[in-house]
């Protein structure tokens, strides 16, 4: 008889109800009815960890690295909810002995972010052997957090979809925006590597994984003509999904869990091979080339206090590989540089969601940005680092959108697409306004009550901001008349709006191959880097779309490189006795 026992568990970022389904003793399947743990990371470890209690038919098993909050959660409650419906369970499991594994491949990648398998994906499709290694127990690094929007320049597949206007695209005018939006802090030869083969990453990953692309919803004023494309989803988990699928299924190899520990050179210097440590297993892997994709160090540095920006990456990009690799003396550059966004929810103390895309479309249908005074702060149509500017300059380094229903209509259906859900979204309003995230509806006087908002700065911002809509001119910010619009009706929906980041856009150095350097700047024999671990490409301020583009185009001709250089590669002519160079990646 088919029993059902209904449970929850405290995840990372709240509740996670799920039911345990019985036959008698035996563990049938776990079935999650609600969470609002982040999607693209939930989806994976969820599948595994069900896979694992019912194989071993118990809930002792080890929690997913890189999850372990929410899988150790789960795994707790399920053994307190057998134990309190009187349900015993017997496990055949036998105690798991530690292996050691050798593997020879051509090109190892260390990372499962999007440059990572981009890499990994390139590499293989040039003949080559590859392997891929990820510390967590899921894929994607931060391309799991930043949807799939990414920009299509020098594409056959942007021909494709925006037809003529393709052709004012160019590799020259992407760069001429890179330089313009971060104000020349770019490396000149890195933006111009990324504009130069995004086109062909794009291409490229298109054919190898089956993907579909589209025009992206949202067209950001940053880019100068309109270049952004997506998935029809919009999911970064789609993407990841579907690239790891397909390198696979083409004989790729990929190793979750498992840690880089260590990386050794011969005796003519060369880098050669590592060693990696999972919870059962040590694996030495011998190559030809080595590309390292590892992310940055954003959650660290939240971690550590050294910002007081809320923070919405990865809690596992601590920045391993930076402590990994100071024996080797790499350069690096720019280590205090973040990417900061606007349009962030503080969904807990110094953690964060993004609302961009419900933002620039609200924004579009003539939603104002006000402070806590009631006045407003911005031109809402102006590029995003002119928000940014904006709230940074307020004492409380905080700013609230002002909806209507319509606007809010439209603002919530994309949250809903990018990553909430609507129990979450439910939540934020049950709190009233009374802690943050601040989101309450109602007419002006009580929203602004709510918020605390001044009401009377509040209702004569929108009186002028009025006047300025029937005249077509907005004498205070000069926003375009096309994006001001009317306010509609008596009910006003009220967002707070604060600073955010999630990657980092400083890191080491490299040349135009891709190769790390040495702080003489000369090239370290077999390493590659890409994605964000590489600093420099979009400078101090990189454009909606292209912390992802970087991640396509590095991770493009870093696979490209590796691959050429196995095929030189005389490292395995040298005797594999090999010296630690690098220990410790991290013990954390």
């Amino acid at each position: 008889m088919t029993k059902i026992i209904k449970t929850q568990a405290t995840g990372r970022n709240g509740q996670i109800d799920f039911e345990i389904k019985l036959t008698g003793n035996h563990i049938d399947d776990l079935e999650v009815t609600k969470n609002v743990e982040t999607p693209g990371i939930f989806n994976q470890v969820v599948d595994k960890l069900k896979t694992q209690v019912i194989n071993e038919q118990s809930f002792d098993v080890d929690a997913i690295s890189g999850a372990s909050i929410m899988t150790q959660a789960m795994l707790d409650a399920g053994k307190k909810a057998l134990t309190e419906n009187g349900v015993d369970t017997t496990t055949t499991s036998k105690a798991k002995e530690h292996q050691n594994v050798t593997l020879d491949v051509d090109v190892a990648v260390i990372g499962s972010g999007m440059a990572g398998l981009m890499a990994a994906c390139r590499a293989l499709s040039l003949g080559k052997k590859v392997l891929v290694l990820e510390k967590n127990g899921y894929l994607g690094g931060a391309t799991i957090l930043n949807g799939s929007n990414v920009v299509g320049t020098g594409s056959k597949l942007s021909v494709s979809i925006f037809g003529e206007e393709a052709k004012r695209d160019t590799p020259e005018l992407l760069v001429q925006d890179i330089r313009r939006e971060c104000r020349g802090t770019n490396d000149a030869g890195l933006s111009n590597l990324l504009a130069e083969n995004i086109g062909k990453a794009v291409d490229f990953i298109t054919e190898f994984a089956t993907l579909t692309y589209q025009k992206a919803e949202t067209q950001t004023i940053e880019h100068s003509v309109d270049r952004q494309i997506e998935m029809p989803t919009a999911s970064s988990y789609e993407l990841i999904t579907k690239v790891a699928e397909a390198f696979t299924q083409k004989g790729g190899q990929i190793l979750q869990e498992t840690r880089v520990e260590k990386l050794n050179k011969n005796e003519k210097g060369e880098l050669v091979s590592l060693i990696a440590e999972s919870k059962y297993q040590t694996t030495k892997v011998n190559f030809k080339s080595l590309v390292l994709a590892a992310g940055g160090w954003g959650a660290r540095d939240y971690q550590e206090h050294k910002t007081t920006i809320p923070y919405y990456g990865p809690m596992t990009s601590t920045g391993d590989y930076f402590d990994f690799a100071k024996n080797m003396d790499l350069v690096a550059r720019n280590l205090d540089w973040y990417k900061v966004y606007p349009h962030g929810l503080e969904v807990e103390p110094g953690i964060a969601k993004l609302t961009t895309y419900s933002t620039k479309e609200a924004s579009d249908m003539g939603a104002i940005f006000v402070n806590t005074n009631g006045q407003r702060i911005v031109n809402e149509s102006a590029p995003y680092t002119h928000f940014r500017d904006a709230i940074a300059a307020q004492k409380d380094k905080l700013a609230f959108v002002i909806m209507d229903q319509r606007m809010w209509d439209r603002f919530y259906e994309l949250l809903l697409k990018y990553g909430f859900t609507q129990d979450e979204v439910q939540g934020f309003f049950d709190l009233d306004g009374k802690k943050s995230p601040i989101l309450v509806s109602g007419n002006l006087k009580v929203v602004a009550q709510k918020v605390g908002i001044n009401y009377a700065n509040l209702q004569k911002t929108l009186a002028e901001y009025e006047e300025a809509v029937k005249v077509g001119k907005d004498s205070e910010f000069e926003r375009p008349a096309q994006f001001m619009h009317k306010y509609e009706g008596d009910t006003y929906y009220v967002i707070e709006q604060k600073l955010r980041f999630c990657t980092t856009l400083g890191g080491y150095e490299t040349n135009k191959h891709l190769q790390l350097l040495t702080t003489d700047f000369n090239p370290v024999p077999n390493f590659y880097a890409a994605g964000e671990i590489i600093g420099g490409a979009n400078g101090h301020d990189s454009m909606p779309s292209m912390m992802n583009s970087w991640s396509y185009a590095s991770g493009f001709i870093a696979g490209t490189e590796a691959a050429d250089n196995a095929n030189f590669s005389q490292s395995h002519l040298v005797s594999r006795e090999t010296v630690n160079v690098v220990s410790g990646a991290s013990t954390k």
